[in-house]
């Protein structure tokens, strides 16, 4: 009888971990298919409406530039800001950002779109700051793997849904001209994200015995602590979530947790992740903005609509990143049996194959300007673009989830702090990146990216060699 209890205890728990994460899911995928959807479309649509509204041809560069300073600098608070208002309440004011700089653009200007660029920028730092802290404390062993691979997939399920909705408004007309309906829609779908994140439950804290919590203070150390979980099957118990601070009375106080920040910088593991972390804002930028950004400037694929293409690019992007999340998170048991390098090798070997696929097809200055010239192949395939769309959304998922993963693992103590660094350095990257977007010719930026991701590669299998040996070495 006592083992059906825990049996049937143990089933609701994970029953109600599950639910969590698909509500979070949900509410992503929401969110990012509205701002995932119009980022694809941003830069082309300020280059083409930029001169009405004060605007330069490369606004739209400008406009990521300062979204990914916003968010590199925000980083340094989200942590201190998660632990003062809780994961979902971090994540609910992150949205709010996100729904005001897309109703930004039904009253475009140039004030207005940098001012709500940096907006956004805080509210990412929050949001996904809040998004690693929740998923982190509902994490078990047996279940982050899965957690991380649904809510994942239910994300980037995003760009084929706003990639759909693109092909319905573009049918009979360009991007330009319909960019103000593309808008209003793209707002009313984030209000919806941000209305289900209200529902979510919220996490709640087991005990946790006071000399952890001293040696929490004082060591920042980088070792897993077994959690509290409660016996009663209906409550969740979850790991101590660093989105809940403490300080000597029981909360770690706002500017305490802003000095753990920069003291787990410091850690070695952490200091070698950085290129890793680095090496995921480059290519972020790369799909996310610079290759939609290519294919809408290379006339002898577009035509007479733009749209069409990013739209089609987009989709093949969506279906990448869904199969990666599916193989690699939820079904990870079965491939990889769990380990992590494989993965971050398969994804940068599909790096390098895409990236060479994009040289052979699309004209080397077409992140500059628009073009009617072309690359190594006299007629840019259509078919290959968004093949390469593919392969550049599995491969960002490969190395993703399995961030999301190592993170998990080596960081649930001071998730906040852990993810607001991941974020740090993945936001100064891209903001970094997206600045010189517009001046690089398109190999220059393929030969960077090569090379940070050779590193990055390099640096992950070094962590994971170190965990690995930990985990071996006896203990007295």
């Amino acid at each position: 009888m006592r083992v059906g209890r825990r049996i049937a205890r143990g089933f609701s728990r994970m029953e109600s971990d599950l639910r969590a994460v698909c509500l979070l899911g949900l509410s992503f995928m929401f969110i990012f298919s509205a701002f995932n959807s119009q980022g694809f479309i941003e830069i082309a649509v300020l280059r083409d409406k930029g001169h009405d509204s004060g605007l330069s041809e490369d606004s739209g560069y400008y406009s990521f530039s300062i979204i990914y300073a916003s968010f590199t600098v925000c980083n340094f608070l989200a942590s201190p800001i998660v632990v003062s208002l809780g994961s979902k309440n971090a994540m609910i004011l992150g949205a709010f950002c996100y729904l005001a700089f897309l109703l930004g653009f039904l009253w475009l200007n140039a004030f207005l779109l940098y001012l709500l660029s940096a907006v956004v920028g805080f509210g990412a730092a929050v949001i996904w700051t809040g998004n690693g802290a929740y998923l982190t404390a509902y994490a078990r062993p047996d279940t982050n793997a899965r957690n991380i691979g649904i809510m994942w997939a239910m994300l980037q399920s995003s760009l084929i849904v706003g990639s759909l909705f693109m092909f319905v408004i573009l049918h009979h007309g360009a991007i330009v001209e319909s960019f103000h309906a593309l808008y209003t829609v793209f707002s009313v779908v984030c209000a919806t994200g941000l209305g289900v994140l209200f529902f979510l439950p919220q996490v709640e804290i087991g005990p946790i015995d006071s000399q952890v919590l001293r040696e929490e203070r004082e060591h920042f150390d980088d070792q897993d602590i077994e959690p509290y979980r409660a016996d009663d099957a209906n409550t969740i118990r979850v790991r101590q979530d660093s989105s809940s601070g403490l300080s000597d009375d029981g909360a770690i106080g706002f500017w305490a947790d802003f000095i753990r920040t920069f003291s787990l910088m410091k850690k070695r593991k952490m200091i070698f992740l950085a290129s890793v972390f680095i090496f995921s804002g480059l290519e972020l930028t790369f799909f996310s903005g610079v290759y939609t950004g290519c294919l809408a400037a290379t006339k002898a694929l577009v035509g007479e609509s733009s749209g069409r293409i990013v739209a089609f690019c987009v989709l093949f992007i969506g279906c990448g990143q869904i199969m990666g999340g599916l193989l690699f998170g939820i079904c990870s048991h079965r491939f990889v049996q769990g380990k992590r390098f494989p993965v971050i090798l398969l994804g940068f070997i599909v790096h390098l194959v895409a990236f060479v696929l994009i040289v052979l097809n699309i004209p080397m200055e077409a992140p500059v300007h628009p073009t009617s010239g072309t690359a190594w192949i006299a007629n840019p395939s259509i078919l290959l673009a968004v093949f390469c769309g593919f392969l550049l959304g599995f491969a960002d998922s490969c190395w993703n989830t399995q961030i999301y993963s190592l993170l998990g693992e080596i960081y649930w103590r001071n998730s906040s702090a852990a993810f607001a660094i991941f974020k740090f350095y993945q936001s100064l990257a891209a903001c970094i990146s997206f600045y010189y977007g517009s001046m690089f010719l398109l190999h220059i930026q393929l030969v960077l990216l090569a090379i940070s991701g050779t590193i990055a590669t390099w640096a992950f299998f070094s962590v994971e060699k170190e965990l690995a040996g930990e985990a071996h070495r006896p203990t007295d």
